[in-house]
C-alpha cells in the first residue's frame, strides 16, 4: 500500500477556479468603479460608463475603422520597433566591446537619450514628411536607446571568469563572441526589448496625434473635436490590450526561442 496522501478531488479545478478568480477580480471591480464614477460624473456625456464605451467600440467594428486603425499601428510599432531593437543591439554590443567606441559614442548616446520622441515630431515630419517614415522614424529613435543601454550593460557585466575560462579553453574572436559574449548579454538585450516596446506603443499615439489620417492615435484625437469621448476611451482601452497582448506574446517567444537565456518574467 502507497504511503503517498491522495490529493482531494476536484483539488485541480478549485485551484484553477481560485486563480481564475484572483485573475478576474481586480477587472470586474475597476468596471464597477468605471461605472459607479460616469454615473456620480456631473456631465456624463464626458465620462461614458463602460456600457457606452462598448456600444461605441461595436459600431466602430461595424464600420471596420477600428480594425483598420488597429492594423495599421501595429504595422508601424512592429517596423519601427524591429528596426531599432537591431541598432540598439549592434551599438550597444559595439560600446560594451570597445571601449574606445564607447568613449566616443557616449556622450551622444547620453545625451539623444534624454530628449524624447515628442520633441522631435516637428522636425521629423518636415524631413520625411507625413507619411509612413517618418512615424517608423519615431519609433526606431524610441526604441534604440532603450535596448542600446541595456545591451551595453549586459556586456559591461560578463563576469571576468567567464571570459578567462573561454579563452583557457581556446575561444577567441568570434568564438568568444558567438559562445560566451552574445548569451550572456542576450537576458539584458530582451529586457531592453521588451521595455523599448512600452516606449513603441506610447511614441506611435504621439506620432499619429500630430500628423495621420489613420491609426488609434488619429482615433483617440480626432474623437475630441466632435467631443465624442466614448471613442477616445476606445482607443485607450484599444491600445491598453494590445500593449498587454504584445507583451504576453514576446514573454511567450522569448519562452520558446530563448528559453536558456530568457530573463526573469513578470
Amino acid at each position: 500500500m502507497s504511503g503517498a496522501i491522495a490529493k482531494p478531488p476536484g483539488h485541480g479545478f478549485v485551484h484553477h477556479l481560485t486563480w481564475l478568480v484572483l485573475r478576474l477580480l481586480p477587472f470586474v471591480g475597476m468596471i464597477f468603479l468605471w461605472d459607479f464614477t460616469s454615473r456620480v460624473f456631473d456631465v456624463p456625456v464626458l465620462f461614458p460608463g463602460p456600457l457606452s464605451t462598448w456600444n461605441k467600440a461595436t459600431q466602430l467594428i461595424a464600420e471596420g475603422q477600428l480594425q483598420a486603425d488597429i492594423l495599421i499601428s501595429l504595422w508601424r510599432i512592429a517596423v519601427g520597433f524591429v528596426l531599432g531593437s537591431l541598432l540598439g543591439m549592434t551599438l550597444g554590443l559595439m560600446m560594451g566591446l570597445s571601449r574606445p567606441i564607447a568613449d566616443i559614442l557616449g556622450p551622444f548616446v547620453h545625451t539623444l537619450r534624454f530628449i524624447g520622441p515628442i520633441a522631435w515630431i516637428s522636425a521629423v515630419m518636415m524631413w520625411f514628411g507625413l507619411g509612413e517614415t517618418s512615424k517608423v522614424v519615431l519609433i526606431v529613435y524610441t526604441t534604440t536607446f532603450v535596448v542600446l543601454i541595456s545591451t551595453m550593460i549586459g556586456v559591461m557585466t560578463i563576469h571576468p571568469n567567464k571570459l578567462r575560462a573561454a579563452r583557457v579553453f581556446g575561444a577567441r574572436g568570434f568564438r568568444l563572441f558567438a559562445h560566451v559574449t552574445l548569451p550572456a548579454a542576450l537576458p539584458h538585450v530582451l529586457t531592453g526589448a521588451r521595455l523599448a516596446m512600452m516606449n513603441s506603443f506610447m511614441t506611435i499615439i504621439a506620432a499619429e496625434m500630430v500628423a495621420a489620417r489613420e491609426g488609434l492615435g488619429f482615433l483617440i484625437f480626432n474623437s475630441r473635436q466632435w467631443m465624442e469621448v466614448d471613442a477616445i476611451f476606445v482607443g485607450m482601452i484599444t491600445l491598453g490590450l494590445l500593449g498587454l497582448l504584445a507583451d504576453r506574446l514576446m514573454v511567450l517567444l522569448t519562452r520558446v526561442l530563448f528559453r536558456r537565456f530568457r530573463p526573469a518574467e513578470a
